[in-house]
């Protein structure tokens, strides 16, 4: 209502714009882009191109063009309801509390969540508190630590399974990247 007129003819009180992003704003890395250095966005992250560090976002979608070459996470304390979808490659972890990995997807450090869905290749092994659900063309290489698990036949998992009450242990604050997110 900026500069409107009310029916007795006074002007409308204007509501401050925001300013600066926002829960809901989504930043682009186009597939032409390469950056270096960690990224930070206030909102969401869409990448289809290259980013050469560690990436926080409120939400992510790595496009199958996309490539991270560092961690991925999503901002301690804050509730995030958004899933974190990789299409592409990930050569750090992926801590987010809902991930889903396509099956063009690919993360080389591990994956730390709440719930995760997988179709892709993991290697570094998966953390996932509540529910994982391991899909037919879904290949892990390390140890899975879940409280439960869906596989589907074909879905591949070449490392130790634990589920239930004992996968419920604390997960290690920042691993090292040679460190087994997963210890039995």
């Amino acid at each position: 209502m900026l500069g409107k007129k009310s029916k007795d003819g006074e002007a409308a009180a204007t509501k401050p714009m925001a300013v600066g992003p926002t829960d809901d704003s989504v930043s682009f890395v186009a597939k032409s882009m390469k950056v270096t250095g960690s990224c930070t966005a206030a909102g969401k992250l869409r990448i289809a191109g290259t980013i050469s560090g560690d990436v926080q976002a409120r939400g992510l979608e790595l496009l199958e063009s996309g490539s991270v070459d560092g961690d991925v996470s999503a901002p301690k304390g804050e509730r995030i309801d958004d899933v974190f979808v990789i299409s592409g490659r990930v050569d750090g972890t992926v801590r987010a509390p809902r991930v889903e990995v396509r099956q063009s997807g690919t993360v080389l450090g591990g994956i730390v969540a709440e719930h995760a869905t997988i179709h892709g290749r993991i290697e570094g092994g998966i953390e996932v508190k509540t529910r994982l659900a391991l899909e037919d063309t879904a290949v892990v290489e390390g140890d899975v630590r879940a409280g439960r698990l869906a596989l589907k036949e074909g879905g591949q998992v070449n490392g130790t399974i634990v589920m239930g009450g004992a996968a419920k242990a604390p997960v290690e604050a920042d691993p090292s990247p040679s460190a087994s997110l997963v210890s039995a």
